[in-house]
């Protein structure tokens, strides 16, 4: 389960390379910026990032596989947000790249 405080430390681990980033407006003048990671000893298991730019951090906030089927696991206020669909379908075109 992803803990939903925990700040991200995808970036800094040698267990995950970094693809790419993408940002999304999120109203009123802001944006979020997400970044896909892929796992060095699974090509296919993926992690997603958000950044709201803020001294939060990053957040982890989706694990999936690219073919979809495998293990996924989305931060629970993801999990319904309008904006996964978009967010998720960006991210899952930067991982089969």
């Amino acid at each position: 389960m992803i803990e939903p405080r925990k700040r991200d430390t995808t970036a800094d681990s040698p267990d995950w390379r970094f693809l790419a980033a993408f940002f999304h407006d999120i109203g009123m003048n802001d944006r979020i910026r997400l970044a896909v990671y892929r796992s060095t000893a699974d090509p296919a298991l993926h992690r997603l990032t958000s950044d709201e730019q803020t001294t939060a951090g990053p957040r982890l906030i989706a694990v999936f596989t690219e073919p979809p089927g495998g293990d996924e696991d989305w931060h629970p206020a993801w999990r319904t947000d309008q904006m996964r669909p978009t967010v998720e379908k960006r991210a899952r075109a930067i991982a089969r790249r």
